[in-house]
């Protein structure tokens, strides 16, 4: 395996654990959003682990109505 995809596996590793972390922290449950997208931060780790071109950009877009949601 090369330099190159050793950094991105990485990157997408780091940041997977970076969204459960943050997910958690930001008090995400399952169900808060209507659709697919209503998972909780363990879905986000998953979907972002094993999808991340869809994942991680749909969690940083959702991430504000989370916050909104859960700041209530």
């Amino acid at each position: 395996m090369s330099m190159e995809q050793n950094i991105a596996k990485l990157i997408v590793f780091i940041s997977a654990v970076w969204v459960v972390i943050d997910a958690k922290k930001i008090g995400v449950s399952k169900g808060q959003l209507k659709g697919f997208w209503g998972m909780g931060p363990w879905g986000w780790f998953f979907i972002t682990l094993l999808l991340w071109p869809i994942g991680f950009p749909f969690y940083l877009i959702k991430r504000p109505e989370l916050k909104r949601i859960n700041s209530k």
